[in-house]
Formats: structure tokens, C-alpha cells, sequence
């Protein structure tokens, strides 16, 4: 009897030792400031907060060499985007695709809207460049 309970002692404090050592263990993602800039972006309505707590978290992470978590680059790149700054959102979105290869599919349909945009905005300028040139 004394056996047993012994035994059942000692089962539970190696439980209870695995649980406080479980705790501490290292996340397998970099999340940083993510949660708290999607709060800012969409309850606050601050878009210069969630960029600077992305660009933190980002920082942070790589500086740091852990792996960011999925969508942080993506989310980056695209408030990059509604910055104006595409060559940049292309950048993370790129960089997106490459940690997250999931993610391709996605990321290539953006890429493929900003590069098309681009295109889209010269030619509109060469048109009205070569309309301009006609109708003077």
C-alpha cells in the first residue's frame, strides 16, 4: 500500500514539474506588437500605429533571429501599399511567400494587382502623353 502511494506521489509531482517547465518553453513564432497593431489599425482606426508596431515587431523578430509569425509580413506589405510604397509591399510580400510558401497563391495574385497598377498608371500617362500630343 505504501508502495502505491509513493508511486502516486511521484507521478504527480512529475506532472506538475512537466507542467511549470511547459510553460516556458520558446514559442515557435515572433508575434511582437501583431495583435495590438490590428487593434490599432481596425478599432482605433490609426493606421501610423499599426505601421510602427508592425515595423517594431518585425525588427524585433529578425534582430532577434526568430521566425516572424505568418501574415506579419504580408499585413506589413500591405499597409505599405496604402502608403504609396509598392516597391516596398512587393518586398514583404515576397518575403511572405518565402517563409510561408502556403501563402503563394496570395501573395502572387497581389504582387501580380500592384505590378498590373503599375503598368496600368504608365500607360495612362503615355496615353494622355500621346493624346495631349495629338489633339496640339
Amino acid at each position: 500500500m505504501k508502495i502505491f502511494s509513493i508511486h502516486k506521489s511521484s507521478t504527480l509531482i512529475i506532472f506538475c514539474i512537466s507542467c511549470l517547465l511547459s510553460g516556458c518553453a520558446k514559442t515557435i513564432f515572433f508575434w511582437g506588437d501583431y495583435e495590438d497593431s490590428l487593434y490599432e489599425r481596425y478599432v482605433e482606426n490609426d493606421p501610423q500605429q499599426a505601421y510602427l508596431k508592425l515595423n517594431r515587431t518585425i525588427v524585433e523578430g529578425e534582430s532577434q533571429k526568430q521566425k516572424i509569425a505568418p501574415g506579419i509580413y504580408a499585413d506589413y506589405g500591405f499597409i505599405l501599399f496604402q502608403r504609396g510604397d509598392t516597391s516596398g509591399a512587393i518586398q514583404y510580400f515576397l518575403k511572405e511567400k518565402q517563409q510561408y510558401p502556403e501563402s503563394t497563391a496570395l501573395m502572387n495574385k497581389l504582387i501580380s494587382k500592384i505590378e498590373a497598377k503599375q503598368k496600368g498608371d504608365k500607360s495612362s500617362v503615355e496615353s494622355k502623353i500621346v493624346l495631349d500630343g495629338a489633339t496640339k
